[in-house]
């Protein structure tokens, strides 16, 4: 009876052990790629105009849930575009081409990211279909692409299938953290 006893709870051990491996890798596995900037201090250009501005700084530094606070980042605030540890953030009518927002690596070495780009397609955002919220929502996620986190399955900015989520959560700040 001890026997069998002992082994049922080895082999609940083992399904719980696999079947938690498998979810917390699934949970965990939200890297974009490798993509990640040399260390946690990151130069930031808001070259957006208007309300977009507003929508990337709110994302980026304002909310006391924005990357900058929220994160062991820092963040640096530029006044004019680079090609060295930089995100460069700019709104524009980009056309009819299926995104809402995109985030672009533009300059690399191996997985090191020297220039990132995050763009706000306003051909579709202001159809009248998008809320402010939804526009920060956007913000926030292509923000999080250049700092290396992919789409995930949570109430998150890096969840692309609702847009009612305008910040990172307590997942993405510690993968964040954990990069840099």
């Amino acid at each position: 009876m001890k026997l069998r006893s002992a082994t049922a709870l080895w082999a609940a051990l083992a399904i719980a052990g696999i079947y938690l491996g498998s979810a917390g890798s699934a949970w965990a596995g939200h890297r974009w790629g490798c993509w990640q900037y040399q260390d946690a201090n990151i130069n930031v250009y808001n070259g957006a105009t208007n309300a977009y501005y507003k929508h990337f700084q709110s994302k980026i530094w304002n909310h006391t849930k924005a990357w900058d606070p929220y994160t062991d980042l820092v963040l640096n605030q530029v006044g004019s575009p680079g090609s060295s540890d930089h995100i460069n953030c700019y709104a524009g009518k980009y056309g009819n081409n299926g995104w809402l927002g995109i985030a672009e690596i533009l300059s690399y070495s191996g997985c090191i990211v020297f220039e990132g780009r995050a763009r706000l397609n306003k051909t579709y955002l202001n159809n009248g279909s998008y809320s402010k919220k939804n526009k920060r929502h956007v913000a926030c996620q292509e923000v999080g692409h250049l700092f290396g986190l992919d789409h995930q399955n949570a109430a998150s900015c890096m969840n692309d299938a609702i847009l009612n989520k305008p910040r990172p959560n307590t997942h993405d700040r510690d993968l964040v953290n954990s990069i840099y």
